[in-house]
């Protein structure tokens, strides 16, 4: 084929079993106002009517091919990336809907931005009766160029930016330095290693507009791994939060030896609290809760003078006298009982100043809050910027309320 006659766009739906939502799927992909397209539909050997489905389909740009097997999810997204012919490359899941200026407004960005290797947008969700729901994390303030690096370090502090594979497009000649879809850290985010490869050598670029409506249901793998009670996938999201570290410190962000120091801190933040989450699902791997709380108990005794109060982190799993000689002052309080973890780091800064001034110089961040460090990411570099680190292990991360 001559290149005049390859599209400057191809959508890929990699689809099994979905054969209704495909339907919609494929329709909003029809429906783009970008029209130099090429639609590839590939079916991981499904046993409804999906082929049924694409058949009823007569747009010449449609190409439908059904493996004779199912080869699972990470072959069939590859396969994507061998049979992609277009200089521009996004894959649209088969329950999601693209609005219909998603391919014009990110192909614009990438062709404004060369040395950029992808997009990503705005997403909101919805259900399968197509009621809007929230999507879990966050989005950038304003679109635009950001570096790669950048991006890595906003995941590496904590951020949890919504990068939507719906709304990814991405320049093939980026993807050729980049590489595959990979199952790094856990077989339901194949994607996420792909952009931090990719991040970890070009641009990204936002797109502050919504562009896709994605869905959020029960059959979904990612829903079942991350938003049920005991799911694994935050495990998984530590996992490529510690390959993002590994990209930083490969670049030239590390020149700096404050910032390599910073990386080394939040290594083993990482690792403390992948140890934790580790030690719920497989507990012989590690110290029950009891002798990891009867350590715990010890290292305040020898860290926090008798008689002295200080301020406890612990997702209100302790008493206030579980130490004996001391009282344990909860960060959030009304009449001395804790009401819970901080509406957001500003408040829990402003909350821990003020029992400083009160007089209380030492803060034990326990295990179960460990996750307080990562979601409010200002507390956390308060605490490291401002004060002195006496203790950090598995159990507790402590502090002497001491300017450095």
């Amino acid at each position: 084929m001559s290149k005049a006659n390859i599209p400057r766009v191809t959508i890929a739906i990699p689809t099994y079993n979905r054969s209704s939502l495909l339907e919609v799927s494929l329709k909003s992909a029809l429906s783009q106002s970008y029209e130099d397209l090429e639609i590839l539909v590939l079916d991981n050997a499904s046993s409804d009517d999906t082929p049924a489905i694409v058949e009823k389909f007569t747009d010449s740009r449609i190409k439908y091919i059904r493996h004779p097997e199912n080869v699972g999810p990470l072959r069939n997204w590859n396969r994507v990336i061998t049979l992609n012919r277009s200089p521009y490359l996004l894959i649209l899941q088969d329950d999601d809907i693209l609005l219909p200026e998603c391919i014009s407004e990110c192909l614009q960005a990438l062709e404004a931005n060369p040395a950029a290797a992808f997009t990503f947008g705005v997403t909101a969700g919805i259900d399968l009766d197509n009621q809007p729901v929230p999507i879990p994390g966050e989005c950038p303030t304003q679109g635009g160029v950001i570096s790669g690096l950048e991006l890595l370090h906003q995941y590496v502090t904590g951020t949890n930016w919504v990068i939507h594979v719906s709304t990814v497009l991405m320049r093939s000649s980026a993807l050729e330095q980049a590489g595959f879809f990979d199952a790094l850290h856990a077989k339901m985010l194949i994607d996420l290693p792909l952009y931090f490869r990719m991040a970890s050598l070009f641009d990204v670029v936002f797109v502050a507009k919504t562009l896709a409506h994605v869905r959020l249901h029960v059959g979904q793998l990612t829903e079942q791994c991350f938003r049920v009670e005991g799911s694994t996938g935050p495990i998984s999201i530590l996992g490529e939060r510690t390959d993002a570290i590994a990209y930083l410190l490969k670049s030239s962000r590390c020149e700096d030896p404050a910032y390599r120091s910073w990386l080394a801190d939040r290594l083993l933040d990482l690792s403390m609290r992948r140890s934790e989450m580790t030690g719920l699902i497989v507990p012989e791997l590690t110290l029950s809760w009891d002798e990891k709380a009867a350590i715990l108990k010890e290292e305040v005794e020898l860290i926090v003078p008798a008689g002295v109060d200080f301020l406890l982190m612990d997702n209100d799993e302790f008493a206030v006298d579980f130490v004996s000689g001391r009282q344990a002052l909860p960060l959030m309080q009304s009449d001395g009982a804790s009401v819970g973890p901080p509406p957001d780091e500003n408040t829990a800064i402003e909350a821990l100043e003020e029992l400083h001034q009160a007089g209380v110089n030492f803060v034990v961040v326990a295990w179960p809050a460990f996750w307080w460090l990562d979601y409010y990411s200002g507390l956390r570099e308060h605490l490291r910027s401002h004060y002195t680190c006496v203790l950090r292990n598995s159990r507790m991360i402590a502090y002497e309320l001491q300017a450095k």
